[in-house]
């Protein structure tokens, strides 16, 4: 009876560990990187984390904004140079993650408001092809002059 304790004990401890909570589609790490030229945009920076199914991110917006686009960082296979190029939409694989980060995907904020930019902080809405809408709080932090988080636009 002891030795079939010993194999029920750790069975038990993996099925217990196993039920976790399942995926559940969010948004974090979402940081604005204020351009210090206010007709330039301004980078957004955040991770999308997958649910338990395929989705698409479509849009992401804003109060405080003009106008916002989803951007990837892309290498010329000819001449090696890294050049922006616009993206309408990106999957989010279930149980996935896509990172927007300096170097790859991004998105540019035109004409951040003068809220936002004093209270160092702005309202973030991204929606997706499930008819989700996450809103996050991204602070907002300056560039100093002579940074380009955005060099190519």
């Amino acid at each position: 009876m002891n030795r079939l304790w010993l194999l029920i004990i750790p069975a038990l401890a993996m099925l217990i560990a196993s039920c976790g909570r399942p995926a559940e589609l969010k948004v974090n790490d979402a940081v604005l990187k204020l351009s210090p030229v206010d007709n330039n945009p301004s980078a957004l920076y955040f991770t999308v984390h997958g649910g338990m199914q395929d989705v698409t991110l479509l849009r992401v917006s804003s109060p405080s904004i003009l106008r916002a686009e989803m951007h990837d960082t892309v290498s010329d296979p000819k001449t090696g140079m890294l050049t922006m190029t616009k993206i309408d939409r990106i999957k989010i694989p279930a149980k996935g993650k896509v990172e927007f980060k300096r170097g790859g995907k991004h998105a540019m904020l035109w004409g951040v408001n003068l809220i936002a930019r004093r209270l160092e902080k702005i309202e973030v809405e991204f929606v997706f092809s499930n008819g989700d809408r996450i809103r996050v709080t991204a602070p907002v932090e300056k560039i100093a002059a002579g940074q380009d988080e955005h060099a190519g636009h």
